[in-house]
């Protein structure tokens, strides 16, 4: 594995208490958030595979994913406050819980969002690595592999992907 810095390993500066289900799960819903063109879901399905599915809320998961797909970082101190903040602005949302492995990537830490803003729809698969890691796997049912590192630019790495991956059908979500 290569770390690009110190924090990926330690954690972000961040936004407690886990670094891989808090910290990771952000920066899983922050770059979801730039693929949706930085626009904030209208619509989101969130579903936790196995660790993920077992400490969501006691781990802050739930918070973290929707604080990222909020446009929140790691280090966004309104991360405690992401589930009122969405119900104020009407953001329907709802976290399936799969106690069974993710089908598509053998992690304990992984997460699927199903999300649309507009004409945009969007899922990610990703999976929080611990320290300041993240693994962005799939993108509209495209298998993929980008590294989130603590001091990635997410936008520029979405403006970067193959335009196969960004269009898409209507997706139910």
């Amino acid at each position: 594995m290569e770390f690009q810095s110190c924090f990926d390993i330690i954690g972000p500066v961040m936004v407690g208490p886990s670094s891989s289900h808090t910290a990771g799960a952000a920066s899983i819903g922050r770059f979801t958030y730039e693929l949706l063109g930085r626009c904030k879901p209208e619509k989101a399905r969130i579903t936790l595979y196995d660790s993920f599915a077992q400490t969501y809320q006691g781990h802050g998961t739930d918070k973290a994913l929707l604080g990222g797909l909020l446009g929140m970082g790691p280090e966004d101190t309104r991360i405690k406050d992401a589930l009122a903040i969405a119900s104020d602005e009407n953001i329907d949302y709802s976290f399936l819980l799969e106690k069974d492995q993710c089908p598509y990537y053998d992690h304990p830490n992984t997460t699927i969002i199903v999300a649309e803003a507009g004409y945009r729809h969007v899922k990610v698969g990703g999976v929080s690595l611990g320290g300041g890691l993240s693994h962005i796997f799939l993108i509209n049912d495209a298998e993929t592999t980008i590294r989130l590192s603590t001091d990635d630019d997410f936008r520029s790495i979405c403006n970067r992907l193959p335009l196969y991956m960004l269009t898409n059908d209507k997706r139910e979500v």
